[in-house]
């Protein structure tokens, strides 16, 4: 992920970020439970 170039506050750089998180969400958070960290660490990047 590439950091952006926007001013501080920047309203399009903080839609772009709820958009990912609710993505991530609804589809890895939500749809199961993990034993570890590191299997949930699995899942976010596969």
């Amino acid at each position: 992920m590439v950091g952006s170039m926007g001013q501080v506050g920047s309203a399009d750089d903080h839609a772009a970020m709820e958009s990912l998180f609710s993505l991530l969400q609804r589809n890895v958070l939500n749809r199961q439970t993990w034993t570890t960290r590191d299997d949930l660490r699995i899942a976010i990047v596969t």
